[in-house]
């Protein structure tokens, strides 16, 4: 099992506490959404563009970028700079291959999945611009002022 970061899309009424104690049955839950690590780490330079804020911090500083390893909360002042950075990685990923093959992270192994001592990063094209279109619909639900989006790292 590869490790996940997970969104969820919630009324702004509801804790970060409250969403890291049951997430699976909590009804407050209005969408939800697991992105692969590889896939998150492929893209991070980018996500570090998106003002956000670490709610185990505090819930009126911003800060820029996913807190990787945390909690991270996106609110209407992210919206347009998320929904742009997203959009163009779904524009530019709908480009490949049906067989979408990444650069990753330098390695050192014997392994087949290693290319030039880096690691392989293998997807299938559709199924990582149909998490993006599910990321990108919950994204434009921000412009909504009661409700945000918060990302629980690996």
């Amino acid at each position: 099992m590869s490790l996940a970061h997970e969104f969820f899309l919630v009324p702004n009424t509801v804790s970060y506490q409250e969403l890291m104690g049951s997430n699976e049955k909590n009804p407050d839950i209005i969408d939800s959404i697991d992105l692969p690590d590889n896939l998150i780490q492929y893209i991070a330079d980018s996500m570090n563009w998106i003002p956000c804020k670490n709610p185990a911090v505090s819930m009126t500083r911003e800060v820029k970028g996913i807190h990787y390893h945390g909690v991270t909360l996106f609110d209407q002042t992210s919206a347009a700079t998320m929904k742009s950075i997203f959009t163009a990685w779904h524009s530019l990923f709908s480009n490949s291959l049906e067989k979408l093959e990444l650069t990753g992270e330098f390695v050192h192994s014997s392994n087949k999945k290693v290319l030039c001592g880096r690691e392989r990063l293998l997807f299938c094209r559709n199924d990582v611009l149909e998490l993006l279109e599910r990321l990108l619909s919950m994204i434009e639900r921000l412009k909504e002022k009661n409700l945000y989006l918060y990302h629980l790292g690996i």
